[in-house]
């Protein structure tokens, strides 16, 4: 084994390349490398079969920057959506017991703790841009704005959104709400 080829040796979120490159560009090396040390549990890989992991240590959790981070390298279009997307800008008072995230990108599972990843349609997110749907982000993730966060859910319904009687309705702008709707109508499941 190299030296320097151990998993602390790398960022804590990293990619197949960046593990490449410590073993001069042997992908063949490096990928195995990467199934042992995901076997030994050393690392989490993010999106299998997205080459980009994040490292582990113990019976501890990643905290929620380092996922953030590990998501965004993985999936370029997430989105914090949904009652994630409501509590953390102040209009809910029910907290999430996940952190819930749309992609456009192709997603089988995701083995990171306390995350629930939503596909969206390719024209999800300019769409969501395009109306003005983004507010504030989260370690580097956007959010999608309160309006829009309820009109996705509306939409797609399999996000987690609190109650009725637990949202500031009072913080959401019946204007900006109706133009998330519209923006969403079009890419609502089963509308054609």
């Amino acid at each position: 084994m190299n030296a320097g080829t151990e998993p602390e040796t790398l960022p804590a979120v990293f990619s197949l390349a960046d593990l490449k490159q410590r073993f001069h560009g042997d992908e063949q090396e490096a990928m195995e490398t990467a199934r042992r040390w995901l076997r030994s549990g050393q690392v989490r890989q993010v999106a299998p079969p997205r080459p980009v992991f994040i490292r582990v240590s113990g019976a501890e959790p990643p905290d929620q920057a380092l996922i953030c981070l590990a998501l965004r390298r993985t999936f370029p279009s997430l989105v914090i959506i949904g009652g994630s997307a409501l509590w953390r800008q102040g209009i809910s008072r029910d907290r999430d017991a996940l952190l819930d995230c749309a992609v456009t990108e192709t997603v089988g599972r995701c083995p990171l703790p306390d995350v629930r990843l939503h596909p969206r349609p390719a024209a999800w997110l300019e769409a969501v841009s395009r109306a003005g749907g983004l507010s504030g982000e989260l370690h580097g993730v956007p959010m999608l704005s309160a309006e829009m966060a309820v009109a996705d859910a509306a939409a797609f319904a399999d996000v987690w959104v609190p109650d009725r009687d637990a949202l500031d309705w009072r913080r959401l702008s019946a204007t900006r709400s109706a133009a998330a709707e519209q923006a969403l109508a079009p890419l609502r499941p089963g509308v054609r």
